[in-house]
């Protein structure tokens, strides 16, 4: 829990972000329940921030537009959604990985 003490936080307008993301050297990583691009298969360009959106709406249409790629993270069965916690360590996983 003490990480919060030692990682930079910002916080931003979606205006902002879209400003700032055009000087962001590497790829911008979106994740999408209708992307089509497996979050395994895609190409991550380093550095690369991932962008996560809440566990009801997802990530707004000008933030998943400004993304290099879209990926989805596949689900078995009937569930449609991860916790957003657990998405975000999947993705951490895999683009690191």
């Amino acid at each position: 829990m003490g990480s919060i003490f030692a990682v930079k936080i910002a916080k931003a307008t979606i205006p902002e972000f879209l400003a700032w993301r055009e000087t962001w050297p590497g790829s911008v990583v979106g994740t999408l329940l209708t992307a089509t691009v497996d979050h395994k298969s895609a190409d991550y360009v380093k550095p690369s921030l991932i962008l996560m959106g809440n566990e009801q709406q997802g990530l707004p249409p000008e933030l998943a537009a400004a993304c290099d790629v879209n990926v989805k993270i596949p689900m078995r069965g009937r569930a449609d959604s991860l916790n957003l916690s657990v998405a975000t360590g999947i993705m951490i996983y895999t683009v690191t990985g």
